[in-house]
């Protein structure tokens, strides 16, 4: 996914492209510089999550996400990536 536009909200790097289906899709990248398995993990778990509640799932993008290694695991909620798909939403 080289083309698209990026986005850097909240410590998370974004990458998003259209797609041609109806619905948005989620992918991410969290390599072993961010943390441990157990937060890699639990980040990936939040994002998931935010991501089936948020309205974003109904635009036609492929949406990137990447966290930096600057990103604490105590700042990773639900809500605050939820926050971050707003701001995403407003920016695109």
């Amino acid at each position: 996914m080289k083309q698209g536009k990026r986005f850097k909200i909240f410590g998370l790097n974004f990458i998003v492209a259209p797609n041609d289906y109806n619905h948005a899709r989620l992918g991410f990248a969290v390599s072993a510089k961010y943390g441990r398995a157990v937060q890699r993990n639990r980040l990936k778990r939040c994002l998931r999550s935010a991501f089936r509640q948020h309205h974003i799932r109904d635009k036609s993008v492929d949406i990137l996400a990447i966290p930096t290694p600057q990103l604490q695991t105590k700042q990773v909620s639900e809500q605050g990536i939820r926050a971050c798909f707003d701001a995403l939403i407003q920016r695109c």
